[in-house]
Order: structure tokens, then C-alpha cells, then sequence
């Protein structure tokens, strides 16, 4: 291992070993790096809409519920439960059994353990010790994670199943590349962006398994509780693109462009047949379509098939597709990051990383506002926005301009051999 590779490491394990500490620390010292850490209910907002979802499936009641309405909660706080019943079902009941804050710590344990998992894995994925170091580094320095474990989010655990996944489609174990995406379909269901892969693949079977699950999981609860149904379309699938400070999707950057640069887009437009298409709606269905279509075609006409080129454009479509996307969404590029590197080792994918990974720079203008947006200046609202987003286009540009292939070649040249993970 060379000097670099044991330091980078060393600085990683630092870093995350803040991580830990700022979570146990009663200042939480570096939540003033991010929106999430400073604008937000408290210590596990999110794990608490879990685990007060699980008390109300116990107690026969609509898991879509806002538990800050409720009076009778048994969480100190939480945002609403917004994702399909299962979770709730059985994991958020599971949950019930021990207290909130104990079920919190133990989540925040489960997630270190899931991190080390993907830690072993990585050893077994690479032989050469510094390269290991390096993408063991790329796990611990990202501090997307933080924010994971300060909310007590799912979004993690999903990533390391779509790392497993990539990992059984390398060695040829379809079962578990199946299962794994089936998995992470059940757990939390922004992994069905997978589906033209699995077409792709043939994969027809894992399809129809994870639809008839999802549909044996929600359906009954539908038609016993079909009032929760609005609730769960307007939490998850609502128009309104408002940016929130935390909101570091592509939408919510088009919107904060739109609305310091060029306001009056939403009042110019034309009508096609019964629906009036204003600029601003052109250029959301811009925003949307032009990354979908990039990612169809280079999944179904580009010659030869890449599993990971396509890995990759379907899990970046979630960030210019959705209206909501939060910093600890973040850690669905890390299996990305170290793939593409464990791959290539083009050095351009560790700036790219470096940026995904630093925090905004929100804590030099951040306001102890309730909407600190409302008190920014343009300059600073676009550069809140943008930060997470450039790297993430940057990365989607290099794939879909088929760079990861090319570096891929020229890696195969250089060692007179194949890649020791085909992938």
C-alpha cells in the first residue's frame, strides 16, 4: 500500500469517526453544515415517521397520518410516514418492541454495520491493498452519510443493495442480482427506475415476483384504508416544485433558476389542445425527458450492453425526475463512485466524488429563519441548489458520453488483461 492510499485512509477513518461524534454530541457540531441539520424537527425525524407508522399499524390506524397532528403519539416528534405500508408493517412494528430512542441508536448501529458490509465486500471485490484503500476511503469520507444517520433514513441500506446487486450481476450469481433488487424495491421504492435494466436482461421473473409482493404489501391496505391513498399520491407524486434549502434535486434547481433569473416563465406559454404549456412547464418536461430518453437509448441501442453504464444513468435519473430529492439521497452514487473507480481509476471521478461528498457551503449563509431562502440573495440561492447538483450531471454526462467505457478500455490496454471484476 503506498503512502497515499494509507493516508487518504487514515483521514477517512477520522472523518467518519466525526461522523459518530457529532451524532452522540448534544451540539451536534456539524449540523450547521447542512440544511437537513439545522432546519428539521430534531435527531431522527424521519426513523420516527417509521417507527410511529409501525404504532399506528399496531393500533389499527391510517399509517398516513401526520404524527405532529397527533397528540397521542409515542415519538417525541416525526415527519409523515410517505413510502408503502410494508416498511411499516414489519419493521416499524418490529420497531415497537423497545423504546423510540433506543430503536433510534439501534438503527444508527444497523447502519454502521451495513457500511461494513459493503466495507468486506469491497475487500473481496479488489486484491491490490491501495486500491482497497482508496475505495474504502470513498466510503467513510462521504458526508451524505451523516445526514442518513442523523435522520435515521432507508436511503443507505437501498444503496448497499444495488451494490450487491452490481456485485451478483459481476459474478454471475443472477439470483442474487435479482433478489437484491427485489429487496430494494420492497424497502423503499425508488429502485423500480431499474426495471428497462431488468428488461434489458431479461429478467421477467424478478419483475413479476417484486410486482406481485408490491402488490400482495399495498393493496389489501388499500381497500381497508383507501383514505390513506390521498395521502400517499400528494406526499409522493404532487406537482408543486417548491426548492426548499434541502431540496438539492435538478427540479429544484430549475425552479430557483426560473424564479431569480426569469420569473415570468410560468406566465408565457401557448396552448396544445386543452392543456396551456407555459415555459416553465417546458422546460420541467425538458429537465425530465431528455435524461430518460438519453438513458433508454443507451441501455437498449448502444452496442455492446454495459451493466454498469446503465447501473448508473437509471440511479442518476432519480435526482432529475423527482421534485423532492434531500442530501442523504446522496449515498445512492457512492456504489457509483467506488465501481466506477474499482473499474477505471480515472482520476476525474475523484473530483467529481470530492464534490458530491463536501458539504454545501450552506453554513456561510445560512439564517435562523424558518425559510432562510426567503433572505438570501440570488447568487446565494442558486449556489445553494446547484452544489450537489454539478457533480451530478457531471457524472451522468460522463457515463451517457460513454467515458466509463472508454476508460475502461484503456485500462484493459495499459494491464494486458481483463478487468479482475467484470462489471
Amino acid at each position: 500500500m503506498s503512502r497515499t492510499a494509507r493516508t487518504v485512509l487514515i483521514c477517512a477513518v477520522v472523518v467518519h469517526a466525526l461522523f459518530l461524534g457529532s451524532l452522540v454530541h448534544p451540539s451536534h457540531f456539524l449540523n450547521p453544515l447542512f440544511p437537513e441539520g439545522t432546519h428539521n424537527l430534531g435527531q431522527g425525524s424521519d426513523f420516527f415517521a417509521f417507527y410511529q407508522a409501525g404504532r399506528y399499524v399496531l393500533e389499527g390506524r391510517d399509517i398516513y397520518q401526520r404524527p405532529m397532528d397527533d397528540a397521542a403519539r409515542v415519538v417525541p416528534y416525526g415527519y409523515f410516514y410517505r413510502y408503502l405500508p410494508l416498511f411499516a408493517a414489519t419493521v416499524g412494528v418490529a420497531l415497537n418492541a423497545i423504546p423510540p430512542w433506543v430503536a433510534y441508536w439501534l438503527w444508527v448501529a444497523f447502519m454502521e454495520a451495513v457500511l461494513l458490509a459493503c466495507l468486506v465486500a469491497t475487500r473481496r471485490m479488489v486484491l491490490d491493498d491501495g486500491l482497497f484503500a482508496l475505495l474504502a476511503s470513498m466510503w467513510l469520507f462521504y458526508t451524505p452519510f451523516y445526514m442518513e444517520q442523523y435522520m435515521g433514513q432507508l436511503t443507505f441500506p437501498m444503496a448497499a443493495l444495488v451494490f450487491l446487486m452490481a456485485l451478483g450481476y459481476a459474478r454471475g450469481r443472477l439470483g442474487t442480482f435479482d433478489w437484491s433488487w427485489i429487496a430494494s424495491v420492497l424497502l423503499k421504492h425508488l429502485t423500480i427506475l431499474y426495471v428497462p435494466i431488468l428488461l434489458k436482461l431479461k429478467r421477467y421473473r424478478a419483475i413479476a415476483i417484486a410486482t406481485g409482493l408490491l402488490a400482495l404489501a399495498t393493496v389489501p391496505y388499500i381497500a381497508l384504508r383507501p383514505a390513506g391513498v390521498g395521502a400517499f399520491r400528494h406526499d409522493n407524486f404532487d406537482l408543486s416544485l417548491y426548492p426548499y434549502p434541502g431540496n438539492f434535486g435538478v427540479l429544484a434547481l430549475l425552479m430557483v433558476l426560473k424564479a431569480r433569473l426569469f420569473p415570468i416563465a410560468s406566465e408565457i406559454g401557448l396552448f396544445v389542445g386543452p392543456l396551456r404549456l407555459t415555459i416553465t412547464r417546458a422546460l420541467v418536461l425538458a429537465t425530465m425527458a431528455v435524461p430518460t430518453l438519453a438513458s433508454l437509448w443507451i441501455t437498449f441501442r448502444r452496442k455492446p450492453f454495459d451493466f454498469l453504464e446503465s447501473l448508473g444513468l437509471w440511479t442518476m435519473l432519480y435526482f432529475f425526475v423527482f421534485r423532492e430529492v434531500w442530501e442523504y439521497h446522496y449515498v445512492l452514487l457512492l456504489p457509483l463512485f467506488v465501481l466506477y473507480y474499482a473499474r477505471t481509476r480515472a482520476p476525474i471521478l475523484w473530483v467529481i466524488y470530492a464534490l458530491a461528498a463536501a458539504p454545501t457551503l450552506f453554513v456561510l449563509y445560512d439564517v435562523p429563519v424558518a425559510s432562510p431562502e426567503v433572505e438570501w440573495t440570488a447568487v446565494e440561492h442558486i449556489l445553494n441548489h446547484a452544489f450537489k447538483v454539478v457533480p451530478l450531471v457531471w457524472l451522468f454526462v460522463w457515463t451517457a458520453g460513454g467515458r466509463l467505457r472508454s476508460h475502461s478500455k484503456r485500462r484493459e490496454r495499459r494491464t494486458g488483461s481483463g478487468l479482475a471484476v467484470v462489471l
